[in-house]
């Protein structure tokens, strides 16, 4: 019986993957988008250091 069950436990193997799957591949856009966000924000602070420098203290 032991051959049985593993024959029936396989979809659920199979369903728990494609929830990871999915799970995997949401936490992956999330890390292109905070990573495009900041490298628009080091861009940006870039950006303003050159425009207006911070003055150097005495």
């Amino acid at each position: 019986m032991i051959g049985g069950r593993v024959i029936m436990e396989a979809p659920l193997v199979d369903a728990e993957l494609l929830v990871l799957k999915k799970r995997v591949d949401g936490l992956e856009e999330q890390v292109r988008t905070l990573t495009a966000a900041n490298l628009a924000l080091v861009r940006s602070i870039e950006n303003l250091q050159r425009t207006s420098p911070v003055p150097q203290a005495d």
